[in-house]
């Protein structure tokens, strides 16, 4: 693990959802914007979640790893959703198998 992750860090269950939220995204122009800047979105917390659950796991911390991972599951999904909107249009055709 990189020396620059916080191993003392514990992770906060109580941060926010951060699926279709306002934060630090670029913003882009053109038909689907709003959708592909969500995804945006969506695929950063997913990266940070995931780091938040291998730094839990690192430091032994089984409460927060589970928490991440919780979190990290639901982000997932939300985000999956929208790759399927994108890509077919409804949620009810997955890419998830």
């Amino acid at each position: 693990m990189s020396s620059r992750h916080d191993k003392s860090r514990p992770f906060d269950a109580d941060l926010p959802d951060h699926a279709g939220a306002d934060w630090d995204c670029p913003s882009s122009p053109g038909p689907g914007a709003d959708a592909m800047r969500e995804l945006q979105c969506g695929s950063e917390a997913i990266l940070r979640l995931a780091t938040d659950t291998h730094a839990a796991v690192a430091r032994s911390d089984a409460a927060g790893a589970e928490a991440a991972r919780q979190a990290l599951e639901k982000q997932l999904s939300l985000t999956t959703n929208l790759i399927d909107q994108l890509l077919f249009g409804a949620p009810e055709r997955s890419t998830l198998h």
